[in-house]
């Protein structure tokens, strides 16, 4: 039995649409549909956890592409018997980590790669905001970016795993490539250290009223 028919017979009869790991196979056939629906699945998600990390919608941008590009021009280097959730994310977590070697850059650049809003990089602003509130939305936003480049990298990349992009610790430890433990340890470590920065921020006044 191949591989493609052993997950055809795992998935249920019921479950549209189809899984990751079954559009991976079908891209490994050369089936430009399956990229399609990974990047109108992923896309945004991995471009916002990349903007999180790096602090630079330009770079996060230019990331992204290269994250996707890997998987377009190599599919085969994912094994389908694993979770493509957390591969794809494993992928462009590293994509980060070499950008931030290769730049020294311990932390990150904030504020940094152009002026305009994506609503890929951060939650949209509803409709009904009065201009005042939509000017506070976008400075907290702003800001919070800001205490996230002071976290160090090790505590940044499970905030935004765990507490960003909603993964939980065992998805989050399989990105990472570290015991689940430690997920737990950094998060905690980082959910003090990100409140305590943020909450002196807004004592000493640092919103618009």
């Amino acid at each position: 039995m191949t591989l493609r028919e052993r997950l055809i017979l795992e998935q249920p009869a019921t479950c549209t649409p189809e899984s990751d790991e079954m559009l991976m196979v079908r891209l490994m056939d050369g089936d430009r549909v399956a990229f399609d629906q990974l990047f109108e699945r992923y896309g945004s998600r991995i471009r916002s956890f990349v903007f999180r990390f790096v602090g630079d919608r330009e770079v996060a941008e230019d990331l992204t592409q290269e994250v996707f590009l890997k998987l377009y021009r190599n599919p085969r280097a994912f094994d389908p018997r694993g979770r493509f959730m957390t591969w794809i994310f494993a992928v462009a977590r590293n994509a980060c980590i070499d950008y931030l070697r290769l730049k020294k850059l311990p932390v990150v650049a904030v504020g940094g790669g152009g002026d305009e809003e994506d609503p890929t990089m951060e939650p949209s602003t509803p409709l009904s905001y009065a201009p005042d509130e939509t000017a506070l939305h976008h400075e907290l936003q702003s800001k919070m970016q800001d205490v996230l480049g002071r976290l160090s990298n090790k505590l940044r990349e499970v905030f935004v795993l765990c507490a960003v992009q909603g993964l939980s610790y065992e998805d989050a430890a399989q990105v990472i490539g570290c015991p689940v433990k430690t997920v737990s340890s950094r998060l905690s470590r980082a959910r003090e250290q990100f409140f305590q920065t943020f909450k002196r921020y807004l004592d000493e006044g640092g919103t618009r009223r």
